[in-house]
């Protein structure tokens, strides 16, 4: 609650008094007090000033400057003016009369009662809100960056169990080759033809590897038999992983494609003129 005007006027008052409501309590000036409890200026400072110097209530926390702007004549005329919170208010009336004191004490906690509520209500319609327009704007800027581009990002990390996830991304990588695929990778197994299968019709597939086993071998005549076939040589002189897409797309790899999603792992695409493993490869073909 900030800054909020009510208005408060029992059967027994002969004007409305303009309630400040702010940080969530109820603010009166010494005037609209001496109002509320038809009482003097002079008794009222009295009994302010008794309450401060027994320590009944901390002057910090019960008494605020506002500026206020009020009407005087033709002139809006801007004053700071002092107020006191409700707690001061409810021990003066106790003092001066009980009965008003009373009679305000119920209405003001019903009516701050009822903002709490109102706010309480309101702040959390407006977190929801918040945080449903935040995701909204996520997912609308992820569509539009794929609308846009349709590229997969140039770097992320996957974790162990996201199986599927770098499964998929991996495959979705090798579809978008429009001409070759090549990959250097010294563990292969048939998982990784597996992902080969997913090539578009045309599409040149090579793998260098550092050991072709009997078993990879079966795996790769059977692979053959049935898809459009994949070319797998020896080639010892590389520790990392690279896949090659089209002669000019070059993305690194922290772990054997086999492995995927079994534990931590991340990938890289790497500017294609700051690395010489394609001029290697093309120079190895050619000898």
């Amino acid at each position: 609650m900030k800054n909020e005007i009510i208005l408060y006027q029992p059967d027994n008052l002969s004007e409305k008094l303009e309630v400040r409501i702010e940080d969530d309590t109820i603010w009166l000036t010494q005037a609209q007090i001496v109002s509320l409890f038809d009482s003097s200026k002079a008794n009222i400072s009295e009994h302010i000033k008794h309450i401060f110097q027994t320590h009944e209530l901390d002057e910090n926390s019960t008494v605020r400057i506002f500026r206020t702007v009020r009407k005087e004549g033709n002139r809006n005329v801007s004053r700071n003016l002092t107020y006191y919170n409700l707690d001061m208010i409810i021990s003066i009336g106790y003092r001066v009369n009980s009965i008003r004191g009373t009679q305000f004490r119920i209405w003001a906690n019903k009516v701050l009662k009822n903002y709490l509520l109102k706010g309480y209500a309101l702040n959390n319609r407006m977190n929801r809100i918040e945080d449903n327009v935040h995701n909204l704007s996520q997912k609308v800027n992820e569509i539009d960056l794929q609308l846009k581009t349709n590229l997969p990002p140039n770097q992320d990390i996957y974790f162990n169990g996201q199986v599927f996830d770098a499964y998929t991304f991996v495959s979705g990588l090798i579809r978008k080759a429009k001409k070759s695929v090549l990959l250097i990778d010294n563990y292969i197994d048939d998982t990784v033809l597996t992902l080969f299968s997913k090539r578009k019709k045309g599409v040149k597939a090579t793998i260098l590897t550092g050991k072709i086993s009997r078993q990879l071998s079966l795996d790769l005549e059977k692979f053959n038999a049935q898809y459009p076939p994949v070319d797998v040589k020896i080639f010892n002189d590389a520790h990392d992983r690279f896949l090659i897409l089209d002669e000019k797309e070059v993305y690194h790899f922290g772990a054997s494609l086999k492995d995927l999603g079994k534990k931590w792992f991340a990938f890289s695409k790497m500017d294609v003129s700051s690395v010489k493993v394609l001029d290697k490869i093309k120079k190895m073909e050619n000898e």
